[in-house]
């Protein structure tokens, strides 16, 4: 399938409903699929439509080091209740080995490099290691300024001999769309939405959203940045650069030990 298709499958999903879209995901992309999920927002939702299935995808946590306590209880919690297999995906460096090797407070010298270290990296590594064909994500246009032409569908190359598509089943849903699927189902939610958090990310580089501002209005404050680089460091592949991506057999155990874990609760 190469990306001039996934645009014309991603023009009819424009009408589907997220869960259409996953099943579809599903089907075309057997035992090749993953979705991220920082159990702060809208992923919960995805994370909860393919319980709904009684799929067993991986779900990638990024084990940064910096979560807020917060975060880390609600992904144990939200996990067992639904069963779901998350992976810590882990950086290659612990944060006591980024602060030997690079200083104290790297997240406030050097946001981008901390990003780069701690989530980039090692979600680049863990999607070519685990043979991902399919990223699932619950990114939405109406989240920010960067994410308002997202696809539903896009192909990505996110390492020299790997490319994935991308899937953003929610991609024409609002904030108001998320949060009416939360309370129709009566799924838990991160308790920092109801302190004024829009965005949930590293407790060092997220604050309160501001009033009136984008639902990442909080995250890292004072710099002039509004995306970690996990949706920003694969090139995407149009029709005019070509590429094709097609679904096979991967070994699902092909995981290198290091960089990623199963948690267990």
């Amino acid at each position: 399938m190469n990306s001039s298709e996934l645009a014309v499958f991603s023009n009819q999903m424009e009408s589907w409903d997220p869960e259409r879209v996953l099943l579809w995901a599903l089907e075309r992309f057997p035992g090749q699929l993953a979705m991220t999920c920082s159990f702060g927002g809208a992923g919960t939702v995805l994370a909860h439509m393919l319980h709904r299935h009684g799929t067993d995808v991986p779900i990638l946590f990024l084990d940064t080091g910096f979560h807020f306590a917060e975060t880390l209880q609600f992904k144990r919690e939200f996990a067992a209740r639904f069963g779901l297999r998350v992976i810590d995906v882990q950086p290659a460096l612990t944060v006591a080995e980024q602060e030997r090797l690079l200083g104290a407070h790297l997240y406030d010298r050097d946001p981008d490099l901390c990003c780069r270290l701690r989530k980039v990296e090692p979600l680049s590594r863990a999607l070519v290691e685990m043979g991902v064909k399919a990223w699932v994500s619950a990114l939405r246009r109406d989240q920010s300024a960067t994410r308002r032409q997202i696809q539903i569908l896009e192909l990505h190359q996110v390492a020299p001999d790997h490319q994935v598509v991308k899937v953003h089943p929610l991609a024409n849903w609002t904030r108001r769309d998320v949060w009416r699927y939360i309370e129709r189902h009566g799924l838990p939610y991160h308790p920092l939405l109801d302190d004024g958090y829009a965005s949930i990310g590293c407790w060092p580089c997220t604050e309160r959203a501001v009033p009136g501002g984008d639902e990442r209005s909080g995250r890292w404050p004072g710099k002039n940045k509004t995306e970690c680089g996990i949706h920003t460091f694969s090139r995407k592949v149009d029709g005019a650069t070509g590429g094709s991506l097609k679904a096979d057999g991967v070994d699902s155990d092909a995981v290198d030990a290091g960089s990623v874990s199963t948690d267990t609760g």
